[in-house]
């Protein structure tokens, strides 16, 4: 099914939750709607699923205007941070419930589905999902994982056109994370359903998603693919908020042709960032480069024209497996600094490091990307 939103606007009282969106979902793919708190991203979800109206726009199933169509006639699945599923029913029970529940007829008497129909629809759900073995457990004797799965399963068993996802992996720890985004992965390749999935975990989303859209208060800062995101950031917010480790920046200021770095005015940009930005006009912004981009000088060799350096001390080291992230200062400024070298640092050591202009953001002064 493909959906769209048009100018999407949600209001409470004064409060603009969100803010004329337009986009379209791409049919059969995994959209996630990636945001801080607060961003809008559940409220962007609730709407589409129709869970609540919008206060102006539309939400469009198919080129038809569902905007005030109640959520039980969008024929869509939610699947929650939380497992709704019925304490005092075994996995059996709440998967069989949809379709039991389902009534038609005057009076809505008589039943859609036959006994043989559901039970043929749970064995394929169970079979699907991998729960055969739990089907007659309740749900005080599931892991989170499982929960989680007899969950989706008990919606999926409706046969929906569309998959919404509020968060469902945020209660389970790291491991089971990681095995449930591989089990997400293959179940939308068998089924082939539009599937819009809502995180604030930017990982979660670079491993999960064929499209990102990123929320910044209300608005849409940047549509595109996960490497789009990473690599062609549109702005600060976007660059900031994608990546594992925060995005250094530094601010800069042309003075007479020359581009230097604000916290030492000594110390000159590279040549061909200097010369792309003198030839965009600007006077001052900020440069930003990622952590794992940056390198140890070696003063054995020299200073290339397309690298600067910085000379910092070290604040903090942090070892994480094969990776020590050391926190440096230049002059007043933090840098984060990722190396796989084998050499130890310690708390102010002195540390010289380049960064290359092919590795360099450059921002203006509203900080929108150049």
């Amino acid at each position: 099914m493909n959906i769209e939103i048009k100018k999407l606007t949600k209001n409470y009282g004064k409060k603009i939750a969100l803010k004329d969106a337009s986009l379209v979902f791409p049919k059969g793919k995994i959209t996630i709607i990636l945001g801080p708190s607060g961003s809008g991203k559940t409220t962007m979800l609730r709407l589409i699923a129709g869970l609540l109206y919008p206060t102006s726009g539309e939400v469009l199933f198919d080129d038809t205007n569902v905007s005030n169509r109640p959520a039980n006639k969008r024929n869509v699945a939610m699947a929650f941070q939380n497992y709704p599923l019925f304490p005092h029913m075994t996995v059996v029970e709440n998967l069989r419930f949809p379709l039991e529940s389902k009534k038609e007829g005057k009076l809505f008497k008589f039943n859609v589905y036959s006994e043989e129909e559901i039970e043929k629809k749970v064995n394929e759900i169970s079979s699907l999902l991998h729960i055969e073995e739990h089907k007659d457990k309740y749900p005080s004797q599931l892991s989170g994982g499982e929960k989680q799965r007899v969950a989706i399963g008990r919606e999926l068993i409706r046969d929906p056109d569309v998959f919404l996802f509020d968060e469902p992996l945020s209660n389970i720890d790291a491991r089971l994370r990681y095995e449930m985004r591989m089990w997400i992965r293959k179940l939308h390749e068998l089924l082939n359903k539009t599937m819009i999935y809502v995180t604030h975990d930017q990982s979660e989303a670079m491993a999960l998603g064929d499209m990102i859209v990123l929320l910044d208060d209300g608005k849409i800062a940047q549509v595109g693919s996960p490497d789009e995101l990473y690599y062609d950031p549109s702005s600060k917010f976007v660059a900031q908020f994608i990546g594992n480790y925060p995005m250094n920046f530094l601010s800069f200021t042309v003075e007479k042709n020359k581009c230097k770095l604000t916290a030492d005015k000594k110390n000159s940009l590279p040549e061909k960032a200097s010369k792309f930005i003198l030839s965009k006009g600007i006077k001052k912004g900020t440069l930003g480069f990622r952590a794992e981009t940056i390198r140890e000088f070696d003063h054995k060799k020299p200073i290339d024209k397309d690298m600067f350096k910085l000379e910092c001390n070290v604040e903090d080291v942090e070892k994480v497996l094969d990776q020590q992230i050391l926190t440096l200062n230049y002059r007043g400024e933090q840098i984060f600094y990722v190396t796989k070298t084998k050499k130890r640092f310690s708390k102010k050591d002195s540390i010289s490091v380049i960064v290359y202009s092919d590795d360099i953001y450059i921002f203006d002064e509203k900080y929108e990307r150049v």
